[in-house]
């Protein structure tokens, strides 16, 4: 079995081309991938939860719960694999949560049945013009980033400037919409004169029949003769507001032609806002992006921001472009502490096995780092997965485990050379001679870890990366182990001199020191093993006793959140002077 094995790890130690080949792929593959992967804030989360909202304008919240969330909550209610249903009803709107079973294997299927049964719902009241909005909560559902369009010039000049930003906005590669705040519908307001409807005996109803007659766009059919048909189409809707003023109210052969700027006044506006939203105390007409499912948070914000740039030079004095909620800085923190994290401890890893070791042997077990991350960043898109903050700092946590192989193996290859063995046994037997515990101590990471793949709920939901990277990160490290790190360090074994001629390293009086220790210590290894258990059990007494469990520790928060409630019947006004 032996001589198999060395038979083995001689085959790849022989192979220098191949070494150089797996390394400079593994670093190309990944360099390659890094630069298309998906990042994003979270992993693809799905909540078990659908929010469904329904607008019923100007009633009270006893209307509300009984003509729509009591309707909708039964015909929901009879769907199996359901959790539980929550409702709330308040002035003007209805919003039901349903939550399913999470351990329900057709999610789908169960969400497309809400749909339907929402669908179902067809005696809604009359003042209920919008259907129901139903809408998954998934990780999608978080905008990545809040645009405002500030500027101390009207109204109607800012949602001008706001209405064509945003269609820009829309095309930027990577954002899939913009939910405008603030954006008030442009409106026409008919104000009817009491005294001219008197004097020219007229109702409310008769000028609004009249505008509603004129303002038409149908199609009436089409004409058809031997050579061609012809489609017929009434075009009357209005494309001034002024020319509401000349509709014909009421014309007679004896009388006058009475029209609807005879009996009011015609006013183009906005509808009343609901909402008024401000960026830095300015008011301001706010955007919120969402991303495509496939897109890149960081590459879609960036270009959103270099947008932004381009469209500011254009704008008139006074008018800005702001910025708020950017999720993307979540990620690039991250991925700026992996990569620092990663050039920390490459550096620190090469210098200490140039100090116990040589140059040559800190160089390649210290490659191993960036090898194992972008083997990491490769393999990653394969499986399913992609670079978000939990991803992230599963690598920061690997960057340790990752570099304990290589210098155990690189150790025992040298210290085999500086017995007297030829640099090509040397390698052979360096990692012959550790190849099972080293393994021992991979698969035993590995097993720490794995149960994590089978969490169940939300939570194990967002923790199945740290599992996988953890996976790939011991599988990748066990084939650099094996088919390139005894390749690359057999050649500089020529130059490290064996036998009598082993210069006197500076560690020896440390490692003599440490042996005559450890002889004591297994001179009296009972004694050692009874202090042992009872340092044990005297560290689980105090954590049983006096230590607090805490799942997930806190830390500063990085935004917060004021509410602010006024009296019913506050105009939104002064709630906004008051906010």
């Amino acid at each position: 079995m032996d001589q198999t094995h060395s038979s083995f790890f001689r085959f790849f130690v022989r192979r220098h081309m191949l070494a150089n080949l797996f390394t400079i792929m593994v670093i190309l593959l990944g360099l390659g991938s890094l630069a298309q992967i998906k990042r994003d804030i979270f992993p693809d989360v799905d909540f078990g939860e659908m929010i469904i909202t329904t607008r019923y304008p100007g009633a009270s919240p006893e209307d509300v719960e009984l003509y729509v969330t009591n309707k909708l909550e039964d015909e929901i209610k009879g769907i199996s694999s359901i959790d539980k249903i929550t409702s709330y009803s308040m002035e003007g709107f209805s919003i039901v949560t349903v939550s399913l079973d999470m351990q329900a294997s057709d999610k789908e299927d169960i969400k497309d049945e809400i749909r339907d049964a929402v669908n179902r719902v067809t005696d809604l009241p009359e003042d209920v013009t919008e259907a129901p909005l139903v809408v998954e909560v998934d990780t999608g559902i978080i905008p990545i980033i809040e645009v405002g369009l500030a500027g101390d010039i009207p109204y109607r000049e800012l949602r001008e400037l706001a209405r064509l930003f945003k269609k820009k906005l829309e095309n930027v590669p990577g954002v899939s919409k913009a939910e405008d705040l603030w954006f008030l519908d442009r409106e026409i307001h008919v104000e009817v004169s009491a005294d001219a409807t008197a004097e020219y005996q007229l109702s409310l109803r008769d000028v609004a029949t009249a505008i509603s007659r004129r303002n038409v766009r149908s199609t009436g059919g089409a004409f058809e003769s031997y050579t061609s048909e012809k489609n017929l189409v009434t075009l009357a809707q209005f494309r001034d507001p002024r020319e509401v003023e000349d509709v014909v109210v009421r014309s007679l052969f004896d009388g006058p032609i009475i029209r609807v700027g005879d009996v009011a006044s015609v006013t183009d506006t906005f509808e009343e806002p609901t909402i008024i939203t401000r960026m830095n105390g300015r008011p301001a007409i706010t955007f919120k992006l969402y991303k495509q499912d496939s897109a890149d948070i960081i590459r879609t914000v960036r270009a959103v921001r270099d947008l932004a740039a381009k469209e500011q030079e254009l704008l008139p004095d006074g008018v800005t472009i702001l910025f708020a909620d950017d999720v993307s800085y979540y990620v690039r923190n991250r991925f700026n502490v992996l990569l620092s994290n990663g050039a920390i401890g490459l550096a620190l890893v090469i210098i200490v096995l140039a100090v116990f070791l040589n140059a040559r042997s800190a160089f390649w077990v210290g490659l191993s780092i960036p090898v194992v991350l972008l083997g990491i960043v490769f393999f990653l898109p394969i499986s399913g997965a992609f670079l978000d903050v939990i991803t992230l700092t599963a690598m920061i946590l690997v960057i340790g485990i990752i570099v304990d192989d290589g210098i155990i193996v690189s150790e025992n290859i040298v210290r085999r050379r500086e017995l007297g063995s030829a640099p090509l046994d040397a390698a052979t037997e360096g990692i012959q001679g550790v190849f099972k515990p080293v393994i021992t101590t991979l698969v035993t990471t590995f097993l720490a870890f794995a149960p994590m793949f089978f969490m169940t709920g939300v939570f194990g939901e967002f923790v199945r990366t740290i599992p996988l990277v953890i996976t790939l990160a011991v599988l990748i490290s066990v084939a650099e182990m094996v088919v390139a790190l005894p390749a690359h360090l057999a050649p500089g074994l020529r130059s490290i001199k064996t036998g009598a001629g082993a210069k006197q390293h500076w560690f020896d009086p440390v490692r003599d020191f440490f042996r005559k220790t450890i002889r004591y210590v297994l001179i009296l290894r009972y004694l050692f093993i009874v202090l042992s258990i009872a340092l044990m059990a005297g560290s689980l007494y105090y954590a049983a006793t006096k230590m607090k469990f805490v799942l997930f520790p806190s830390s500063s928060a990085n935004a917060f959140f004021v509410y602010a409630e006024l009296p019913v019947g506050a105009s939104l006004e002064r709630t906004a002077d008051k906010t």
